[in-house]
């Protein structure tokens, strides 16, 4: 679904006090709720407002339209995901696997509201948000390139760039496609196996 250009102005007033944050929470919470349990015709700023219980010109005062609030529902899910993962790498103790807590983290981070978050990722691609929905998993080959004994390190290496943009892409391409294709196999430990091993088997053939 290719959205308006002016969906692409998310908000009127920036929530900047704690009254004002709780509010657009409660409107993001109101939203996801109806995009993971009612039809599409169901998604309109006035049951928003409804199911947020707040009045629609409270909801104007942050978003133009409906389409503002799924962009910014989606880029806010996308930027959820990235501290999660970050924070599971940075402070697990990964006992030589850093490449298993991050699959695993990055996995977590996706699970949950399958119907709502299918659409939010259909929504931030088609508006050029790739690259969001793969930074999480730069950083994080980022973070353990830099420990010195890395497997995202080849020969002693840091990755190249177009080594590290086709393996990122490998990881997030299979999570999001179970994401929105509604696999069963999100979230199990097979898959998490399947990704940790694509991830071990492309550095291996790097190494040699």
């Amino acid at each position: 679904m290719r959205l308006r250009p002016q969906a692409l102005d998310l908000k009127r007033r920036a929530p900047r006090q704690d009254r004002a944050l709780d509010t657009v929470d409660t409107i993001f919470e109101a939203a996801a709720r109806i995009l993971q349990s009612e039809e599409k015709d169901a998604f309109n700023t006035n049951h928003i407002a409804e199911r947020a219980g707040i009045s629609i010109g409270t909801l104007y005062q942050y978003f133009p339209n409906k389409n503002a609030i799924l962009i910014a529902l989606a880029r806010r899910e996308s930027e959820r995901v990235r501290k999660a993962v970050l924070q599971a790498v940075t402070t697990s103790d990964v006992g030589g696997r850093p490449e298993r807590i991050a699959v695993r983290a990055l996995i977590h981070g996706f699970a949950g509201r399958h119907r709502a978050r299918r659409i939010l990722l259909e929504i931030l691609l088609a508006e050029g948000g790739g690259a969001e929905l793969a930074k999480p998993v730069e950083e994080i080959a980022q973070i353990l390139g830099a420990t010195g004994n890395s497997p995202v390190l080849a020969h002693g290496k840091p990755l190249t760039p177009v080594s590290l943009f086709v393996l990122t892409r490998a990881v997030i391409g299979v999570i999001r496609e179970a994401t929105t294709e509604g696999s069963a196999f999100l979230g199990t430990p097979e898959i998490e196996d399947e990704l940790v091993r694509l991830i071990q088997g492309y550095l291996a053939k790097l190494r040699e």
